[in-house]
């Protein structure tokens, strides 16, 4: 099995929380360095660590100075556009994907006390949005397109992560999947699910649980459904148990449910 880039770094470990004059930090340690994984935010792209929970640490060194005494990680799986927020005045990377791990682990529970020499602030803090951050408002979702004859079939991809059943950053291809098959009377639709791995950088290999393909494709089906599919479409639910091959790169892209539409 070939290693992984030198940028890269996948790893589980304890989340640490780093306390500032704002905004926590988010950090974890591996082989004996600390890194960055991105603020305390709930617009910035990601979902943030639990603690008393491990992480799974998808990503690559992003480039610049350390934040919050870390080395800054970052991936191409963006899901907010604008930055999350600043730190010394410039604009955090996107942050790498962080998956927490269903365990608990007790031992996973340091908090770091604020320090002064972090200047962080976030796109949007704690509580209501400052005035400031009130004037930076995401772009609206952008009109669908129309739909125009001759229809062909359609694949909607959701990712998630790891050992998630829920895709908090893609769900929204679900319901651009339902709105396509009303719009072109779709005969079918087929889901299928699959399970991931994730080659580490200590040249493991992180697999999912066996059962996660099924619980993806029950839960994309009870979505569709309540999202409201054509009563006369045939829909179709399966699952691949056996772990998609991994590479250390693209490995988010794997863990992932498919809905394709036939009209």
């Amino acid at each position: 099995m070939a290693g992984l880039p030198a940028d890269r770094r996948n790893f589980v470990a304890c989340p640490i929380l780093q306390d500032t004059a704002t905004v926590p930090c988010w950090l974890a340690e591996y082989n004996g360095e600390l890194y960055f994984l991105g603020i305390q935010t709930d617009s910035g792209g990601w979902s943030p660590p639990w603690l008393e929970h491990k992480v799974l640490v998808e990503g690559k060194l992003a480039g610049g100075p350390r934040i919050c005494g870390g080395i800054p990680l970052t991936s191409q799986y963006p899901a907010s556009p604008l930055p999350a927020g600043s730190a010394d005045g410039q604009p955090l990377p996107n942050p790498p994907v962080v998956s927490v791990m269903r365990e608990i682990d007790r031992s996973c529970d340091t908090l770091l006390p604020a320090d002064p020499r972090f200047h962080i602030e976030g796109r949007r803090g704690p509580g209501p949005n400052t005035a400031q951050s009130a004037l930076r408002r995401p772009p609206t979702r952008p009109e669908p397109v129309a739909v125009v004859a001759p229809f062909t079939p359609r694949t909607f991809t959701l990712t998630y992560e790891f050992d998630s059943e829920l895709a908090a950053r893609t769900i929204g291809e679900a319901l651009n999947a339902v709105e396509y098959a009303k719009a072109v009377h779709a005969k079918s639709m087929t889901i299928v699910a699959y399970r991931g791995a994730t080659l580490l950088s200590d040249g493991t290999l992180a697999r999912e649980i066996p059962l996660i393909a099924q619980l993806r494709a029950q839960e994309v089906s009870t979505t569709v459904r309540k999202l409201g599919i054509p009563q006369a479409m045939k829909l179709t639910v399966r699952w691949v148990d056996k772990p998609e091959v991994a590479n250390g790169i693209s490995d988010p892209d794997r863990r992932r449910a498919e809905i394709l539409v036939t009209p």
